[in-house]
C-alpha cells in the first residue's frame, strides 16, 4: 500500500493542471478556500491555443504553458489520432513541466488520452474527473452490472471472467446514462491509467437525479433534440456543482496523506474503500 502523497511539514501538495477547454475544475480548485492551505497550483498547461480557460489563467497570474497539439503534430509530421506517435508530444510536455516538480497532475477537461512517457512518470498521480458513474459495468453477456459497493479486487475478478468494461465512458456519458434509464448522475474522480476511464475511483460527487418520466416520454416521441439539450444543460451544471467539489475533496484527502493505493484498491486512513470510492453524498 502506497500513499499517493506523503505530507511534509511546511510544504503544500503541488498540483499541475492540464486542460483543453474552459478548465472548470481548475477554476474551482483555484478558487477553493483550501487552495494555498492544503495544496498549491503550480502551473496550468493547455493543448489548445484557443482554449477559453487561458483567459482565467492569465487573469489570476497562474503560470501557463500553451502547447498546441495540432501545431505540434504539424511541425513534427505526426498523425494526431495515432496513439503510437503521441509519446513525442508527451515527452515534450514532460520537459516543459519538469521545473515545477509537482506531486500530482489534474486533468480538467483535457481531451487527449495520456500515454508514455507522461503516464508512467506520474503513474497513480494523475487525477481525472469524469461526468458520470463509473461503477456500472457491461460486457458481452451482461448488459448492466452495478458494482459500487463491492471490493475492487472482487470487481477485477468479475471483469476478467466476464470481459466487462465500464458502461458509461467518454464525452457523452451523461446523455447515454440518461436515455438508458439511469436514475442519477455522479461526477467521478479517478486515477488515470493505461485504459481510458478505467482507473481506480477516488471520489464520487453528490447525485444529480434525472426526471425519467420526462425522458421516457421524449424517447417515445423520438424528440432527441430536447434530450440532447437537457443532457448538455445537466453536464454544464455538474461542472460546478459536482466536478469541482469532487476534485477539491480528492486534493484535500491526498494533501492530508489520507489516500493510498495498492493495485486496484484505494484506501482511506488505512481502511479499504469500496469500488466506487469516497462518496460526497
Amino acid at each position: 500500500m502506497e500513499c499517493i502523497y506523503q505530507p511534509r511539514p511546511g510544504r503544500l501538495l503541488k498540483v499541475g493542471f492540464l486542460f483543453s477547454g474552459g478548465a472548470s475544475s481548475l477554476k474551482s480548485a483555484f478558487k477553493s478556500s483550501i487552495h494555498g492551505v492544503k495544496y498549491g497550483i503550480a502551473f496550468a498547461l493547455t493543448d489548445n491555443q484557443n482554449a477559453s480557460g487561458i483567459k482565467f489563467c492569465q487573469e489570476v497570474g497562474l503560470p501557463l504553458i500553451i502547447a498546441d497539439y495540432k501545431q505540434f503534430c504539424e511541425k513534427h509530421r505526426l498523425k494526431p489520432r495515432d496513439l503510437s506517435q503521441r509519446s513525442t508530444y508527451f515527452q515534450y510536455i514532460l520537459e516543459k513541466i519538469e521545473e515545477f516538480s509537482v506531486d500530482v497532475l489534474g486533468l480538467s477537461g483535457f481531451m487527449l488520452i495520456i500515454t508514455n512517457p507522461l503516464l508512467p512518470t506520474y503513474y497513480h498521480h494523475i487525477l481525472n474527473i469524469h461526468p458520470f458513474r463509473l461503477d456500472i459495468l457491461t460486457g458481452p453477456k451482461v448488459q448492466r452490472l452495478e458494482v459500487g459497493d463491492l471490493r475492487a479486487t472482487e470487481v477485477l475478478k468479475l471483469v476478467r471472467l466476464n470481459q466487462l468494461v465500464r458502461k458509461y465512458k467518454g464525452e457523452d456519458a451523461v446523455y447515454d446514462g440518461m436515455i438508458n434509464g439511469e436514475p442519477y448522475a455522479q461526477s467521478t474522480l479517478h486515477l488515470a491509467t493505461e485504459v481510458f476511464d478505467e482507473g481506480p475511483i477516488l471520489v464520487c460527487s453528490k447525485r444529480v437525479y434525472f426526471d425519467q418520466s420526462w425522458v421516457q416520454k421524449q424517447l417515445k416521441s423520438h424528440n432527441f433534440g430536447p434530450l440532447r439539450a437537457k443532457a448538455d444543460s445537466i453536464q454544464e451544471m455538474m461542472k460546478w456543482e459536482c466536478d469541482g467539489p469532487a476534485f477539491i475533496k480528492g486534493l484535500e484527502l491526498i494533501a492530508d496523506g489520507r489516500l493510498a493505493i495498492n493495485g486496484v484498491t484505494v484506501f482511506l486512513d488505512g481502511e479499504e474503500l469500496p469500488y466506487n470510492g469516497y462518496q460526497l453524498e
